[in-house]
């Protein structure tokens, strides 16, 4: 058996696992967390007894070492579950993903198998988002370190780090936050990354924000006043931060672009089977041209979003640069998880309208995949830099 071969029965199994745990553990969690607004704690620690929390971890830390094709395969089942409880899932695969790109020995060490665990797992948070700043912390301009208002000032044993952040999944949850801040302009002013574990002192977690979807994340405010962390808690070079978060957010766009397409996959799936049960006119709804129309679409989009998601995956694998087809996934499997949802609400007409069924939650959720790791509006000025790269 060729070890391609061998690649794709590994990955066929943990997708498995995946849909299963999603559909055991994911979806009633998730429409339990809708109605009540508190995040599920328990099935993320379900996650991690069975592997699925920062599987990107490789064996010698302890974690199963997937790789990023075999990593989408696994976000879009639980994505088909629940997408809320997939972000709060998946931000501990992107601060992993931060480690293994530079952490040092001992960083990873300290903490990889801490966040892959099996018995409690480490819950991670990725904290870039601030009150007056978002997106645009990503473009490189001559004065962009002014819009990164958190700030890192040089002591005799560290740094001392003061700001805010904001929107940030598991923010002030979190038992590990990597946080950008810009440093002294004695070393450089630029953006930095630091480590900051849970009970810090001087980091504060602010309130839970209430949203209009994924209420099967936590979503929060994070507060730094005079928050001391040793030299050991930055996280690569002095003003590296930038360069790393973007190859981060390439990372966490096509898993999130992954975990979209497996919510319009469960969508989809509701209005195929609906359409097949509901008649009108002495036939099912199948049969009428606009309906089967209106599904064909829906498959197709899926199907092309999740062509675009394991190329992106594939360049992540073998180390090419994935700024453009991330970028490109996750704007086309936001979108199409936006429209699938509301055509599958459609299609069941009155009932998909009500909260008896999952339609109108799924909507909900869909809508702030346009808006998770970059707008869609970030996505296509990414894809518009990067127009005659590979042509």
């Amino acid at each position: 058996m060729s070890s391609d071969a061998i690649h794709d029965a590994d990955a066929q199994l943990l997708r498995e696992v995946a849909h299963e745990f999603a559909a055991r553990i994911l979806r009633p969690a998730g429409e339990r967390a809708d109605a009540t607004g508190e995040t599920p704690w328990q099935a993320v620690r379900a996650a991690g007894e069975i592997g699925l929390c920062a599987p990107n971890v490789p064996e010698e830390y302890g974690g199963p070492g997937i790789l990023p094709t075999a990593m989408a395969a696994v976000m879009e089942e639980l994505g088909w579950g629940n997408f809320g409880i997939t972000a709060t899932i998946g931000a501990s695969s992107l601060v992993a993903a931060a480690l293994l790109m530079v952490g040092s020995d001992d960083q990873r060490r300290r903490y990889l198998g801490r966040l892959c665990s099996s018995e409690a797992p480490w819950v991670g948070a990725l904290a870039l988002t601030e009150p007056e700043s978002g997106s645009e912390l990503e473009i490189e301009l001559p004065h962009e370190t002014q819009r990164l208002a958190t700030r890192a000032e040089r002591t005799e044993n560290g740094y001392r780090l003061y700001g805010a952040k904001r929107f940030i999944t598991n923010g002030g949850m979190a038992h590990l936050t990597l946080l950008l801040a810009r440093i002294d302009p004695d070393e450089g002013g630029g953006p930095s990354l630091f480590l900051l574990e849970q009970g810090t002192v001087g980091l504060r977690a602010g309130r839970q924000i209430p949203t209009m979807g994924l209420r099967g994340s936590y979503t929060g405010e994070l507060f730094l006043e005079d928050c001391s962390v040793p030299e050991e808690a930055r996280l690569g070079q002095p003003g590296d931060g930038l360069k790393i978060v973007l190859r981060v957010l390439q990372v966490a766009r096509t898993m999130i672009a992954s975990a979209a397409v497996g919510l319009a996959r469960a969508a989809f799936e509701a209005a195929r089977a609906y359409s097949l049960e509901r008649r009108q006119f002495g036939r099912s709804i199948r049969d009428h041209e606009l309906v089967a129309g209106q599904l064909a679409r829906m498959r197709l989009d899926i199907d092309a979003a999740r062509l675009l998601v394991q190329r992106a995956a594939q360049d992540l694998e073998v180390g090419r640069d994935a700024s453009m087809s991330a970028a490109e996934a996750k704007l086309f499997a936001s979108e199409t998880a936006v429209r699938v949802t509301q055509d599958a609400l459609q299609v069941h007409g009155g009932y998909g309208f009500t909260r008896e069924l999952p339609l109108e939650m799924w909507v909900r959720d869909a809508i702030v995949s346009r808006i998770f790791f970059g707008t869609s509006e970030m996505q296509m000025l990414e894809i518009a830099q990067n127009l005659d790269r590979d042509a």
